[in-house]
Parts: structure tokens; sequence; C-alpha cells
């Protein structure tokens, strides 16, 4: 972990959104399978943004290219996981993915009728990455977009009753995409510094279906590591449901605003940049995302 948030205090990327997604139909990605599959293909998802948008980079590296997915969605009796999963330990072919299996869909904290929130990376050109850190930024307070592509002025911090995902296929992670660490926050941390703490992690260190991310990717044609596209995912009512109420309360988590972001690096060559994509958490019993109206209103002054 403490690797990892290195990393983040390093580069950090997000993705900030002004336009309101309350006109958007939330039956789209609820009335149908959503494509699961590391990212070989995206039926069910939408298209944000490109990484080099102005608008959606936060900090970081500048080079870096892929497309940014999200999708939401109930969990319903007839989802999958498509294509075909790689061996433990096997090199990628480009198509099959690593990560989670098929039967996580519906084991350990994940149950049908569970909300779901995914964010998707597609890498373009020569890019491909090896971590990626998803954040949920509760009452979306943390995570500014820069004031442009390539500006200094972004924010990517962490505070009391945000979550975040820690997924890697390096060495340290032989699940390979698997989610490595689930972290609640209970305070404020600068750049989620671990020398400021405020955090803790329920489930350990080591991948484990206890936790309400599942992640899946697919690894590059010959690469032990490097991904060509990763999907992740966070289960609302599993976080609610495991240590939700307990840490931060329902009307927090759901509160208007609620962002989500994610960090993402290829650790094989160096610490590096990320990117954030932003979205409203929807009120508990209903699908519809909230609009960001107002979310970007002003920045809590620190």
């Amino acid at each position: 972990m403490n690797l990892t948030l290195t990393a983040v205090r390093r580069s950090l990327v997000a993705a900030s959104f002004a336009a309101s997604f309350a006109a958007m139909s939330a039956g789209t990605a609820s009335a149908q399978v959503v494509d699961i599959n590391g990212g070989s293909s995206w039926s069910g998802w939408s298209s944000i943004a490109n990484s080099q948008t102005a608008g959606v980079w936060v900090r970081g590296r500048t080079d870096r290219t892929f497309n940014i997915f999200r999708t939401q969605f109930t969990l319903n009796a007839g989802q999958s996981v498509g294509g075909s999963r790689l061996a433990d330990g096997s090199v990628g072919d480009g198509v099959g993915y690593s990560g989670d299996d098929a039967s996580s869909l519906f084991t350990g904290a994940w149950q049908a009728g569970d909300r779901i929130v995914g964010v998707g990376i597609q890498y373009t050109g020569g890019t491909r990455g090896t971590t990626a850190y998803l954040h949920v930024d509760a009452r979306g307070d943390n995570i500014f977009g820069a004031s442009s592509f390539g500006a200094g002025d972004g924010v990517f911090s962490h505070d009391a009753g945000d979550t975040s995902a820690y997924n890697t296929s390096m060495f340290w992670n032989p699940g390979r995409w698997r989610t490595k660490q689930y972290s609640v926050w209970s305070g404020f941390s600068q750049e989620g510094s671990p020398q400021e703490g405020n955090y803790s992690f329920p489930y350990g260190q080591s991948p484990t279906l206890a936790m309400p991310t599942r992640t899946y990717a697919v690894l590059d044609n010959g690469s032990l590591d490097r991904s060509t596209s990763v999907q992740m995912f966070m289960n609302l009512d599993a976080i609610l449901r495991s240590n939700g109420g307990a840490t931060y309360g329902d009307d927090l988590f759901y509160s208007a605003g609620t962002k989500i972001g994610f960090f993402e690096a290829d650790e094989s060559n160096s610490y590096t940049d990320s990117t954030n994509q932003i979205f409203a958490i929807p009120a508990p019993g209903a699908l519809a995302l909230l609009g960001l109206a107002g979310a970007f209103a002003g920045r809590r002054r620190r």
C-alpha cells in the first residue's frame, strides 16, 4: 500500500465533468447485460473521454493515452463474464482476461440485485498499464480537475467516507488484477499519504472475494503483467453491507455529488500518471444518475 500511495503522490490524474448526467437514461445499463471481459468489448458502457481531454485530466504525465468508460447497472442473474480467463502465470494473448473469475459475480460480497458502478480504461498507442487505484470520493469534495490539460492545479485527496481499491498485475500480486487492498478512509489525507494514516484495510492486503470490488483486465500479447484494457467495479450495496454503516453511514456515502476517480500507471517502467473519471452515485433505491450540477460549485479550501 505504501508503495502504491507513493506512486499516487508522485502523479495523479482525474476526469472532471461539468455536464450533468441527469438527462441520461439509467435504463441503458441496468436493462441489459454489460460486457465484463477485461475490456475486449464495451457493450453497456458509456464512452467518457480520452485521457488527454481538457477537463478530464487532473495531473501527472501528459503523454499517456487511453479511452475512459463508465457503466452503472443492477447485477442480475443473467450477468456473466465473457471470454476466456487466462491461467494464472500464463502470458497474455491480447484477448483473454486476468483478474477475478466468472464465479466472482455471485460469490463473496456480491449478490444479485446489487448496484454496481464500473470504470473502464482502454489503452491506445503504445501506452500500457499494470496498476490502477479506484477511488470513491464521498460527497465529491476531494477530486477536482486541473484548470486545463497539463496545468498543475488538480486535486486528488482522501477524506472520511472515501473508499479505495488497489489493483495491480505486478509480481507482488499473484492474482494479477484481482483487488489487492480495499481501504476505508476515516479522516483527511492529502494525496492519500500513508504517513498521514486515517485509513484502514478491513480485508487485509491479499485478494479476497470478501472485498466489494472486482477487476478484470486484458493482458498484452506475450506479456505477463502489462494490460491493454482494464475494467474495475465497485459494488455499492456490498460496501454498505460490509463496512458502510459502521464506518461512515449510508447518508454520507450516497450524498449528492459523490464521485469516482482512478489512478493508473505502468509500474513495470516507472511510477507514472493516472486519470480519474467522475460521476455521481445514486441515492438508495434509485438507478437514475444524479446530475453533477452543483458538484463543482466550489472547492473546499484547506
